[in-house]
């Protein structure tokens, strides 16, 4: 892939969500659609959301630190996370009858922030601590499960929350929104959550949008209740009576092609929820390599193993929300963001999830296998060669950086990364 084809292409993306979130109040005149171009561009060649790598990419020849100051200006005017929101319309269009939308949340961790605004206490997921500073993170990932293949998911929605900032009501308002947002842009899909999705409010969400899903319970001696034989009983009471339907052995395989076996006694039961009227399934897997069993309430049937399968497999294919996460803190460095403003940290949130968009696209086009073979060459990764259930975001974020960088002299040619040389101006000097 030519570098002016990877511009353009960013450009073309960039250009259908600026078109989308253009009104007559949201201010993005030409200078602001260049700083918006220029800064997805930057940080695709930068590959950290460090606003002084990102301004070191300019086609510039001012010094680094008036290239700074004016970005930094830039950065606090627009808007880009209403620009970055109408990505799930975007790309909510590809999601098919055979796709599973992960819903999730994650963080951003600030471990040593101070002075950074709007800094609340969250949960860091990779070392397990419970009060850590930093961000919310909430994402809806679609993935393509009819041949096992995600050469890269499709990120729909990605950005950041505070639970102190303003705008914050509570996290099960940020899980109501997600769903909305998820089943107005996407006509099918099997939406999977975690243990977070155990909750009436979600639950009933989900069922007023007529969505099939696949939601993991919390199963212990606080589990909720469930109306099984006509009488209420708490869910770990209600595990007891699933029917045995058969066993099972998949392999999983990671996104370092690495695969494993996973095998599990299925067993289900029809059950409902207090307060919603729509009989669900209650999907239970015993498998001996965990002390305790997986316990997962779908609205799809699982009257047989064939059926019990697919539920297993829609929510396996819930992790692919995790490799998005991981892809973007590891591809763009997310978690060393450093700005001084709420709005300016949400801004370069969203400018990593139009990056993550614009990359999607491209390992959604038809000759996607020899670009990724291209991209590998580019970055000269000492890889084996990407098999089709990899994940395919490193190869293109790294290849499309190694391009870029060898043909700097091509960025001050492309017009949308030109400013618009000022007007005259016309009023009359006074003598």
């Amino acid at each position: 892939m030519r570098p002016k084809q990877i511009l353009t292409e960013l450009a073309v993306y960039l250009n259908a969500l600026l078109a989308m979130a253009a009104h007559p109040e949201s201010g993005w005149t030409a200078p602001r659609r260049v700083f918006a171009h220029r800064l997805l561009v930057g940080l695709v060649m930068a590959g950290d959301v460090m606003l002084s790598s990102i301004v070191r990419t300019f086609p510039s020849s001012t010094a680094i630190k008036h290239r700074y100051k004016g970005a930094d200006r830039m950065l606090g005017k627009v808007d880009l996370v209403p620009v970055a929101g109408h990505q799930v319309d975007v790309l909510g269009a590809h999601v098919g009858p055979d796709y599973v939308v992960a819903i999730d949340l994650s963080d951003i961790h600030k471990k040593y922030g101070k002075a950074m605004e709007a800094l609340a206490l969250v949960r860091d997921g990779s070392t397990g601590e419970v009060a850590v500073p930093g961000y919310g993170l909430v994402s809806a990932t679609a993935f393509d499960m009819r041949a096992g293949h995600k050469a890269m998911p499709l990120p729909l929605i990605f950005e950041t929350y505070s639970s102190v900032s303003e705008e914050f009501l509570s996290e099960t308002a940020i899980w109501l929104d997600a769903i909305d947002r998820v089943c107005d842009a996407t006509e099918h899909g099997v939406i999977a959550i975690d243990r977070a999705g155990d909750n009436r409010r979600i639950l009933r969400r989900l069922v007023d949008r007529k969505r099939d899903f696949v939601v993991r319970l919390k199963v212990g001696k606080t589990s909720r209740n469930l109306e099984l034989f006509g009488r209420k009983m708490r869910a770990m009471v209600a595990v007891e009576h699933a029917q045995t339907r058969g066993d099972i052995e998949v392999v999983r395989e990671s996104t370092d092609g690495r695969r494993s076996t996973y095998t599990a006694t299925m067993r289900s039961v029809p059950v409902r929820v207090p307060g919603i009227d729509e009989e669900l399934w209650l999907c239970v897997f015993d498998s001996p390599e965990h002390k305790h069993p997986l316990v997962v309430l779908t609205t799809l049937p699982g009257r047989d193993a064939e059926q019990l399968g697919r539920v297993l497999a829609a929510y396996f294919a819930r992790w692919a929300g995790e490799e998005v996460h991981r892809f973007a803190k590891q591809a763009f460095k997310l978690e060393n963001v450093r700005t001084l403003t709420w709005k300016r940290t949400k801004n370069l949130v969203a400018a990593v999830a139009i990056a993550m968009g614009a990359m999607a696209r491209i390992a959604h086009l038809p000759n996607a296998t020899t670009l990724i073979a291209a991209f590998e060459h580019h970055a000269q990764r000492l890889l084996p060669a990407l098999k089709p259930s990899q994940f395919w975001g490193y190869a293109i974020a790294s290849g499309a950086a190694a391009i870029l960088w060898r043909a700097q002299k091509i960025l001050p040619l492309m017009p949308w990364l030109r400013p618009r040389p000022r007007p005259p101006d016309l009023q009359l000097a006074l003598l």
